[in-house]
């Protein structure tokens, strides 16, 4: 005879036990929280101060103080302790602690002292491909032999065996690899990636990239993003999904620091405070995203005294970024100093002409004629070899007429008087 479920009712049902809060509304042991952004928010920066605080028993942004330190145990899946090592002593260094205190554990696939040891030659083992989910009875067992408090997972996409859209592969790498630290006792914090689309659609909150089986396994997950507040970069903190009160949307500012000999020396964290409304983007539409951000470019330098600006004065994204690299090689921008443009007079090979309808013909300057309905008709090209032509319309009535040649060359203006001789 099958077994039945082990159910109560009303009857006997037990006394609800408070959540085991290591930081109220963000962490909690035996429960999942992710952290994500778009690439360039500095994530890892941010992780990497996150960990100094809870090891020091600080409170970090608007969340309170843990009681005690907090024992981290850092899970590297995306650069190696020679990529973050000095990331992480700047941190520490930041928040009074010289060196890495001993509630820091680290652990790397990429770095050979965290490999097992070829017992007959004595160096690190050729691990091959291996997935986050063969690692998760043993980080399981680290936080019971270290007493982990926090396990930290940098990041879940590059180290999955399975695809990261696919629901079922990214359920059974968060059942494998991280359940078993959450039945353990720790808190796992995930750091991830943002969907692109969802900021681009304008969403009020980015969301985590790939299945949402991520969002479903996580009982908190909290968005980076990247503001411009008065001129200055800054991150936003906001909650994406929380099974507990959200706390209020916050900003901070990180503070990178030089050593004399160019090292990243001391790594700080400032609170802003209340973030206040979200900056939401300029819906693209129209002439498309490229175009828009050339027009917006362009208008935003010809409104400046001296028709020159810095990339700040422009909306961040990838689309801008593209769009001023591309009008700097064509010509239309100048690039006098790092992060500062300029309007150029005269532009030989124009990004618009690249951009502009299919249906638009564009001419070389070379072209001496084309043939038109009425048969062959020559064309006298004006002496501005540098500029592309629109072709004139392909009926001409049989007799000599002006016509007036328009260019697309931007900021430049010029009428050109052309006799087609039929």
């Amino acid at each position: 005879m099958p077994r039945i479920l082990n159910v109560f009712n009303g009857t006997n049902a037990p006394e609800v036990r408070a959540i085991p809060w290591l930081i109220l509304g963000f962490l909690a042991r035996a429960a999942g929280t992710i952290l994500f952004g778009q690439p360039g928010v500095s994530k890892t920066a941010h992780a990497a101060i996150l960990c100094a605080y809870l090891c020091s028993g600080l409170a970090f942004g608007v969340f309170n103080a843990s009681k005690s330190r907090l024992r981290i145990l850092y899970v590297d899946l995306d650069g190696g302790w020679d990529w973050t090592a000095p990331l992480f002593r700047a941190a520490f260094r930041g928040v009074g602690l010289e060196g890495l205190p001993p509630e820091f554990f680290y652990f790397s696939p990429l770095t050979p002292e965290c490999q097992d040891l070829d017992p007959f030659t004595n160096e690190p083992k050729e691990t091959g491909l291996v997935g986050l989910e063969t690692y998760g009875a043993m980080i399981a067992e680290t936080v019971k032999q270290h007493r982990i408090d926090v396990v930290v997972v940098d990041s879940l996409g590059q180290f999955m065996m399975g695809d990261s859209n696919s629901g079922q592969d990214v359920s059974i790498a968060l059942r494998m690899g991280l359940n078993p630290a959450r039945k353990a006792g720790a808190a796992v914090l995930v750091i991830d990636h943002a969907t692109k689309a969802a900021r681009q659609a304008g969403q009020s909150v980015p969301t985590p990239a790939g299945s949402q089986q991520k969002r479903a396994w996580a009982r908190c997950t909290v968005a980076l993003e990247e503001e411009e507040v008065n001129g200055e970069r800054t991150t936003r903190w906001s909650v994406d999904k929380s099974n507990a009160a959200h706390f209020n949307p916050f900003l901070t500012k990180l503070h990178f620091q030089n050593s004399s000999s160019g090292e990243l020396e001391t790594l700080t964290l400032e609170l802003l405070g209340d973030a206040g409304e979200r900056n939401k983007p300029t819906p693209v539409s129209g002439l498309g995203g490229e175009l828009a951000a050339r027009a917006d470019i362009l208008e935003i330098l010809n409104g400046k005294p001296d028709g020159m600006g810095r990339r700040k004065d422009f909306k961040r994204s990838g689309t801008y970024d593209r769009v001023l690299e591309a009008m700097v090689k064509s010509g239309e921008l100048a690039n006098p100093h790092r992060g500062v443009y300029q309007v150029c007079t005269i532009a030989p090979n124009p990004r618009g002409a690249e951009l502009v309808q299919t249906d638009i013909q564009a001419v070389t300057d070379e072209l001496n004629n084309y043939t038109a309905k009425d048969g062959l008709v020559q064309v006298g090209v004006s002496e501005d070899k540098d500029l592309h032509q629109l072709a004139p319309d392909y009926t001409k009535p049989k007799e000599q007429r002006s016509e007036h040649i328009e260019t697309i060359a931007p900021n430049y203006t010029t009428e050109k008087e052309v006799i087609y001789d039929v």
